[in-house]
């Protein structure tokens, strides 16, 4: 993928196609480097995208609601049908485990996931109520998607926090391809709740 074409991402369909189709023609020849974290498998392919009565029942079990660009991601692929491998920075045995997040295989850790956020973060249900705290969703390890008007990707580690990506398919590419972006933050609301909290 190249600087031009990631620019062009956004929250349609057709961006998550190319995503899908580029990213399998990327993997095909894929080597793994000597490091720590879940990397993906040579030969990986997404899975097939959920049905509209999927869709509804993944956004049913988590209790909110999925935006456009959500939706429209995981109608397009839902998880790779090999797991990731870690390598412990090749001073350990291998690991496997999931990169991706599927329906419904992953449900449980994406629940632990988002309550993890809230827990270091200190987010109440008073909190939520009184603060206009947006929903949180993550896609890959602590990638999260902000489910508001803006759609940012943080990067949530806890309550280490910073800007991954300005939408959902930027910050899927950005963890697939060799892509170096910087991000504007001149046109980002830095007193939304979770905003606040970046780094």
């Amino acid at each position: 993928m190249t600087k031009k074409e990631y620019k062009k991402l956004d929250g349609s369909t057709s961006s998550f196609q190319f995503i899908k189709r580029e990213s399998e023609k990327y993997w095909k020849q894929v080597g793994l480097d000597i490091c720590w974290g879940f990397q993906i498998q040579e030969g990986s392919k997404w899975k097939k995208g959920l049905s509209e009565t999927q869709l509804e029942d993944f956004q049913k079990n988590l209790g909110i609601t999925f935006s456009e660009s959500l939706k429209n991601y995981y109608r397009t692929m839902n998880g790779l049908d090999k797991p990731g491998i870690n390598n412990n920075g090749g001073e350990g045995k291998i690991e496997f485990g999931t990169t991706f997040y599927s329906y419904p295989d992953d449900i449980e850790r994406i629940k632990s996931q988002i309550e993890w956020i809230f827990e270091d973060n200190n987010v109440t249900d008073e909190i939520i109520n009184n603060q206009n705290v947006s929903s949180i969703i993550p896609y890959l390890g602590h990638r999260f998607l902000i489910l508001d008007n803006e759609g940012l990707i943080l990067s949530m580690y806890g309550n280490d926090i910073i800007i991954w990506a300005e939408n959902l398919a930027k910050g899927i590419a950005r963890d697939i391809f060799p892509i170096y972006s910087t991000i504007e933050t001149k046109n980002i609301n830095m007193t939304s709740f979770w905003n606040k909290k970046v780094l």
